[in-house]
């Protein structure tokens, strides 16, 4: 289930959403919205008679979602940074294309979202009859989010690509969240009056972003410095070192972590190249070397124990990766 439609006049929608323009005046137009979200230079590209606008907005603490149309001609908005919140977009009519100076550009259609963060300077560009929805989060909520799912500490400072949701289930899933926020502001319901639904919604929202829309958080490049900045992939990483002849799971090494295993996996991408269960591989296989080492002349070892021990249950995959990290075969390391 989508949200309201966003070309809903909002005198028709009830509920606690507000209309805070609905005209032609492009100068009392760029003083509201100025007003409600940050200052911006409103420009019409084209005859500045055909301009129309409509927005409304209303909420509860924690979340604002409005709705808003420009008409009658392309009409460029050029804001200052939000600062202080983010910004979900969802186009319902229309196109828009966002710039992000010097980063980046995309054209969004019907259907799709984008992210405009709090440290972001962007442009928009509106055909005639574009309208969307957006959700509101503070940035306080949101970074408190990212921290959580990258397993830090703290809040981490959260920046987004221009890229829609990740994934056809993401779409659904950030859908399903935002027609949530919107059905318990369109009805007045109970998030309008009770704290602890609404900081459960506004929480579930943030977490929701982290996991549908493509988060871009600055790290330490391990292969310049040897350390890795990431506190999700520090802990895997001890817990392979630690617990390596476990039979441990894609799973175990995420709730160790504390984020999905899909924000595992991409963290390990990012900073080591490699995957959450690849990098377990990759100790096993450096204690099962160990061991073979050791070994040597001992005629009471064999390769098979050690492999198995070390969780390789296939012996002639484990000789083939054996060899290609080594140079030279399981056996040839007892018997050197």
């Amino acid at each position: 289930m989508s949200e309201p439609d966003a070309d809903t006049p909002a005198d028709d929608l009830g509920g606690s959403m507000r209309t805070l323009v609905r005209g032609q005046s492009l100068e009392e137009t760029q003083a509201i919205i100025s007003g409600a979200y940050s200052p911006y230079r409103l420009s019409v590209l084209g005859s500045a008679d055909a301009f129309s606008a409509w927005y409304a907005e209303g909420g509860f603490p924690g979340v604002t979602v409005s709705g808003l149309q420009y008409g009658g001609a392309v009409t460029l908005v050029d804001p200052q940074p939000l600062t202080s919140y983010l910004l979900v977009c969802r186009l319902s009519h229309g196109t828009v294309r966002v710039v992000s100076p010097g980063r980046e550009e995309r054209v969004v259609s019907a259907g799709e979202t984008y992210v405009l963060d709090p440290y972001r300077k962007f442009q928009v560009y509106w055909e005639s009859g574009a309208r969307m929805t957006t959700v509101r989060l503070s940035r306080e909520t949101v970074e408190a989010a990212a921290g959580q799912a990258l397993g830090g500490d703290g809040p981490v400072r959260a920046r987004f690509s221009l890229n829609g949701a990740v994934s056809p289930a993401a779409v659904r899933s950030w859908e399903g969240i935002s027609a949530a926020l919107h059905r318990e502001v369109l009805g007045e319901g109970v998030a309008q009056h009770s704290p602890i639904v609404a900081s459960q919604l506004t929480q579930a929202a943030a977490a929701i972003l982290m996991e549908t829309h493509e988060l871009i958080t600055p790290g330490v490049d391990v292969r310049r410095t040897g350390a890795v900045g990431h506190p999700a992939v520090r802990r895997v990483m001890a817990l392979a070192q630690e617990r390596a002849a476990e039979p441990l799971t894609l799973a175990d090494l995420a709730a160790t972590a504390r984020v999905s295993p899909r924000a595992l996996q991409e963290a390990f991408r990012r900073y080591l190249d490699t995957t959450p269960l690849g990098y377990l591989r990759e100790v096993r296989l450096a204690r099962a070397h160990e061991e073979l080492a050791a070994a040597r002349g001992d005629g009471d070892v064999t390769v098979s124990e050690v492999a198995y021990r070390w969780g390789f249950s296939n012996l002639g995959r484990f000789a083939a990766v054996y060899q290609q990290r080594y140079g030279h075969t399981p056996s040839a390391t007892l018997r050197a």
